[in-house]
């Protein structure tokens, strides 16, 4: 696993950076998307696939869009949330099991076992479960982070090889919180996936540099207006 961690990070340095100026990039209804948030997906990528740097850009911002826009639509729910994952992974770092911490708190219905465990390729997950899985160690665990569904830490337990990166797979077990309007829509009976696809075609998108208006996936440009103004100072903190 060191071997893997070393060659993914000689594959970063040597593949050219997306922007090499930190800035924000764009909003997602007042949620910032930042130029590090898309130089670390583009490096990820960049792992395992040989496509143009602004390709992988397009592929980086689309699979960020959702996660920040469920988090400015639900945000005082993920800021509860965000506090009950910081208990979890305190629990973590004191040496509790995290199977057993899985059963107890994970709120992932669709998980095949109790523990939340799962086996996938590279990018059959939702941003940035996927990155974590494939960039965590082996054994160990994430750091709690956020996607569109909630609060995630999740821990690969082996990875699957296939004749190359791209062709990988992982087995990883995972904690989630989910937003608690996610788990009243899964109650009642509607599509969670549905709903969140119905909140994107509302959603307000705004851009800071006319040359990104074409990273935008077709179905959402519709939305987009770029601002002359001068882009927000940071991010917002998940």
């Amino acid at each position: 696993m060191i071997l893997l961690n070393l060659i993914l990070c000689l594959c970063q340095q040597a593949a050219p950076q997306a922007f090499s100026t930190p800035r924000v990039l764009m909003t997602v209804n007042g949620q910032t998307i930042h130029s590090d948030e898309v130089n670390q997906i583009v490096s990820y990528y960049q792992t395992y696939r040989n496509d143009s740097v602004e390709s992988l850009i397009r592929r980086a911002i689309n699979t960020i869009i959702p996660q920040k826009l469920m988090l400015a639509l639900l945000h005082d729910e993920a800021a509860l949330m965000k506090t009950s994952i910081a208990e979890i992974a305190e629990q973590l770092a004191t040496g509790a099991d995290f199977e057993k911490l899985a059963i107890t708190y994970s709120q992932d219905s669709e998980a095949p076992t109790a523990d939340g465990r799962y086996t996938f390729p590279r990018e059959s997950t939702v941003h940035p479960f996927d990155y974590y899985s494939f960039t965590t160690e082996v054994g160990s665990y994430s750091q709690a982070f956020i996607t569109k569904y909630g609060y995630h830490i999740l821990q690969p337990l082996q990875i699957i090889a296939g004749g190359s990166p791209a062709k990988s797979k992982i087995e990883v077990r995972h904690i989630l919180l989910m937003y608690p309007t996610m788990i009243a829509l899964e109650k009642s009976g509607k599509d969670v996936r549905a709903y969140i696809n119905s909140k994107l075609q509302q959603a307000e998108i705004v851009i800071y540099e006319i040359g990104l208006q074409n990273m935008l996936a077709y179905n959402l440009r519709d939305q987009l207006r770029l601002s002359l103004q001068a882009p927000p100072s940071a991010p917002t903190a998940d």
